[in-house]
């Protein structure tokens, strides 16, 4: 092995506390981890099932600081990064599985590493070290699953491959235990992976919930292709022949008043070539090339003489940073889940399933896409597009972004131009009619005044009939519609024609598919997010884990939900998950409305016999003990009346008996990971037993005092935890620094308040300057009462900086995101007289010693921050740059600048600042050439009201 690839795999693999030990002078005291390693596994894990809090252990598991979900879930595909816990059988003799085996994996990962999930180490030609499982290996690349993001595939051509051996590291982290906050963290942690172990591999998913993939069946794919391809214009059926009577065809009087008329002229002349994957038929094949130019602009010419045009140009995507936000919100409210991403240009990427969007900065207008965006169902009544409520600044944003996109289809118009001409309108009108537009197209003339070129089409029944091999389904050029079908699209046609009638689960999987529900939605094995897919959803609250981003599933949902409640969600858009990022879609009453009574027809469930209420009273009361913090601590996770909870804001407790029907709710209680694999719910009954028996009555008694609470709603009384008193670190004459999660930071945080009512919170996984404000301190009520799952709040007007190291290469900076940057290691922090601290890190080899104090800058004015930076290294080091500020700064004089936070700044360094990038990654940074052995000094001064 070469001396590099040791070298690179040292620097990527060392683990940081052995910095600490390094620098006694920073750290001399053991660290968690180093004291849980010298205990017996097997008396560990017998005091966690004696000691461990199993509500507490969920919390930790699932929190975005040690965020186990992360690897441990169960819908990662082939080649999982890390194994189900709850596949793992707890009765098994191996050694592998004892609980002293799984203390063991947690406090040391690499001692064993178990088979299937090994990683391997890819060293670079441009000595980049990559660790990753292998998915595919080929003569072009190899393809891995990133440790840090298992939803991330990291492709690396084998012309950069310099070196690659089996990794003997595990991929799960060293030194997890040092995330926690004592022992007691630790103790629960284990108490509530061992939980997982034993409820998921001994307990099947009930009735109904199989959990086997599954497709569509071809004559349900068939049924799909004809309501998208319309195919009931012309070949008429009754509503009871098929699960749709209506035909599927935009409404064109819309489209020709808002839309650009190149664009309609265009996509009437060839229609796949202008919108790959379009659903309408190309109805001028038959024509000679020339007529069929003149056809296209005729009939364009009518459209827009119908009610007018109103499309001109406009330059709606030239806002960088309106486009930056349309960017980020394609990519998270739910766009992405059905149609494919989008490059920075918004250009489509190929991704498979997508249902394209072709060049839409052709075919509309700032006005016109935001119309479109706002309210989908005027143009596309039959809910093809649905509505996902954006706000007016929403609409605007993502009309920036994808208005970006260049003409892609490169076809040009060589025949006549779309005009006013009355005469040529009239012309566009005859061949609307002619060749049969107005059978989809029943909005522009008159259905009674309308003729239909395909009027003597057989309908539905004669259709089952007779020959599937003619006509729109043959292969052949013909005086009919061309769909440009495939082979297999036409014999999905031809199955959806043999079959007969739809039975109840038929419907509901056909409405689910044909609205692309299963997009983000499993049922009972059909559909759920794809691997490809997985990574665009997300959440505001990490600790809720893939619960927190990933959709519900459906399986058995009309026997979990009351009636109302679900026609609330699908019909009026109510939302009860404001921490999942992918938005509800609304298809409208019309479309979606019978899925409700098919769902509540069809799902059940065993039915339960409760508990004999006598004193409802007396169980309302006890209800009300067990979900306080006093009794199981459901408040822990569950918000109260829109008050979120220490941890996470899991579903609201007052709107449970609302949702839920009782039958699911108690069997739900009794065996959480049966209805969802990947819940945070804890068992809090495992096999019908109590893990309480100092709470009265037995599991079924205990659970029907919760539901009796919860019976009251809105009138609930609040729990016991859910108010909270505020707390405040005084800051006197010396400074106070705690080490905890801060909002936009995260759990290597660092806040330190300073005399004179001036205080920081510097980010010790980025190296940067997370926040400064001024005023008190802090209040740690978020950490103190959430056993260490919130964040620290400061007392005061935060202005938070730029992510990111703020120290790093000119020319190849690193590439954002929430991890550590690779060449940067915290060392840890030195404190003065009065407590202040200096912190240290390293980045690639030059050492950095970073220092912040209270000043005056004038004898009677406010005290403000000074920072002092001194970088130092054995070897010169050229192109370094340090970020002084991000966004629009505008300069003051050749030393101050202020900065869109209304901060001011001012630098005292040997070189003068620059100013780097362009919009949303503009910059001014202090470029920087340090010598070798010699240290260099800046400082920076911050000035705000």
């Amino acid at each position: 092995m070469s001396s590099r690839f040791l070298a690179q795999t040292f620097c990527r693999w060392i683990n940081p506390l052995w910095c600490l030990i390094l620098l006694p002078t920073i750290c001399n005291a053991q660290t968690l981890s180093e004291r849980l390693i010298q205990e017996d596994p097997a008396k560990l894990a017998e005091q966690a099932r004696q000691k461990g809090n199993i509500v507490r252990g969920a919390i930790l598991f699932h929190q975005g600081n040690i965020n186990c979900i992360k690897c441990h879930r169960s819908n990662q595909g082939e080649q999982p990064i890390a194994p189900d816990l709850s596949q793992i059988d707890p009765n098994a003799t191996d050694a592998a599985t004892t609980d002293a085996a799984i203390v063991e994996s947690i406090l040391l990962p690499s001692k064993v590493i178990r088979k299937g999930y090994e990683s391997i180490q890819v060293l670079t030609t441009g000595g980049l070290v990559v660790v990753g499982t292998p998915l595919e290996q080929n003569a072009q690349a190899i393809i891995l699953r990133s440790a840090q993001n298992p939803d991330e595939r990291i492709t690396i051509p084998t012309s950069e491959i310099e070196e690659q051996r089996p990794s003997t590291v595990s991929t799960m982290p060293s030194g997890l235990a040092d995330q926690l906050k004592d022992r007691q963290q630790f103790l629960d942690l284990v108490r509530y992976v061992l939980d997982i172990r034993e409820r998921g591999a001994t307990q099947p998913p009930p009735t109904g919930n199989a959990i086997t993939p599954r497709e569509l069946s071809p004559e349900l794919k068939g049924l799909t292709l004809i309501r998208n391809k319309n195919c009931i214009a012309c070949h008429k059926a009754l509503p009871d022949q098929l699960p749709f009577a209506d035909t599927n065809a935009p409404n064109l009087a819309w489209s020709a008043k808002r839309l650009n008329p190149k664009h309609l002229q265009q996509y009437i002349l060839s229609p796949q070539q202008t919108k790959r994957g379009s659903h309408m038929p190309d109805l001028l094949h038959t024509l000679k090339p020339e007529e069929r130019n003149e056809a296209a602009a005729a009939i364009a010419t009518f459209l827009i003489t119908i009610d007018g045009n109103n499309f001109q140009n406009d330059s709606a995507a030239s806002d960088p940073e309106a486009i930056a936000r349309g960017q980020e919100l394609f990519h998270t409210v739910g766009c992405v889940a059905c149609h494919a991403s989008r490059n920075a240009q918004a250009v489509e990427q190929e991704l498979a399933g997508s249902v394209p969007l072709g060049d839409l900065s052709s075919k509309y207008n700032s006005n016109s896409i935001v119309e479109f965006l706002e309210n989908p169902h005027a143009a596309r009544p039959l809910g093809r597009m649905p509505n996902l409520q954006l706000t007016h600044r929403e609409a605007l944003d993502l009309a920036a972004y994808l208005l970006q996109s260049p003409n892609l289809n490169g076809t040009t118009i060589t025949g006549e131009s779309v005009s006013n001409s009355a005469e040529y309108a009239q012309k566009g009108k005859q061949l609307f009619l002619d060749l049969g537009c107005a059978a989809c197209h029943t909005n522009v003339i008159p259905p009674d005044t309308a003729a239909n070129k395909f009027k003597n089409s057989p309908d539905w029944t004669n259709v089952t009939k007779s020959s599937l091999d003619g006509g729109c389904l043959s292969d052949k050029v013909g005086p009919w519609p061309d769909f440009e079908l495939s082979a297999e699209e036409r014999s999905f046609i031809q199955a959806a024609c043999r079959a007969g009638a739809l039975d109840a689960q038929q419907k509901i999987d056909w409405t689910l598919t044909t609205f692309q529900c299963t997009q983000c939605h499993s049922r009972d094995g059909l559909g759920g997010v794809s691997i490809d897919r997985n990574h665009f959803f997300q959440t505001t609250n990490l600790n809720l884990g893939d619960q927190g981003r990933i959709p519900p599933t459906l399986s058995g949902s009309g026997a979990k939900l009351q009636e109302k409640w679900m026609r609330e969600v699908l019909v009026n858009g109510r939302v009860i998950r404001p921490y999942m990022k992918t938005r509800m879609p609304q298809f409208g009453e019309a479309n979606i409305g019978h899925l409700v009574g098919l769902l509540q027809a069809n799902d059940k469930i065993a039915p339960m016999e409760f508990p004999e209420v006598d004193n409802r009273e007396a169980l309302r009361k006890q209800g009300l003990e067990i979900v306080g913090n006093q009794g199981l601590n459901c408040v822990a996770c569950h918000t109260y009346q829109y008050k979120l909870s220490d941890t996470m804001p899991a579903v609201d407790l007052t709107e449970m008996a609302e949702r839920l029907k009782k039958d699911w709710f108690h069997q739900y209680m009794l065996a959480p990971q049966k209805f969802s694999p990947n819940t945070v719910m804890p068992s809090f009954w495992p096999g019908g037993k109590a893990i309480r028996p100092d709470i009265q009555g037995d599991s079924a008694t205990q659970i029907e005092a919760i539901w009796q609470y919860l019976l009251d709603g809105r009138q609930a009384n609040a729990p016991r935890g859910v108010i909270r008193e505020p707390l405040e670190i005084v800051v006197r004459d010396e400074a106070r620094l705690l080490r905890r999660s801060y909002e936009g930071i995260g759990k290597r945080g660092i806040g330190v308040g300073y005399p004179g009512d001036v205080n920081i919170a510097f980010d010790a996984e980025q190296m940067r300057l997370g926040m400064i404000w001024r005023g008190k301190f802090v209040d740690p009520a978020g950490v103190w009462y959430g056993q260490g799952h919130g964040n620290v709040r400061a007392l005061g007007r935060s202005i938070p900086f730029a992510r990111g190291p703020e120290l790093d290469d000119a020319d190849s900076p690193w590439k954002v995101d929430d991890g550590r940057p690779p060449k940067h290691k915290f060392l840890g922090y030195q404190l003065d007289a009065k407590r202040r601290p200096k912190f240290l890190y390293d980045f690639d080899g030059v050492r950095v010693e970073d220092f912040f104090t209270e000043n005056a800058l004038t004898t009677d004015g406010p005290k403000q921050l000074q920072r002092i930076i001194q970088l130092s290294s054995g070897k010169a080091r050229s192109h370094l740059r340090f970020r002084l500020a991000s966004g629009n700064v505008t300069k003051l004089t050749d030393q101050s600048y202020r900065l869109e936070n209304g901060v001011e700044i001012r630098v005292s360094a040997a070189t003068a600042p620059i100013v780097v990038g362009e919009g949303s990654e503009k910059m001014l940074v202090l470029p920087i050439d340090l010598p070798a052995g010699q240290p260099l000094q800046f400082s920076i001064d911050y000035v705000w009201e």
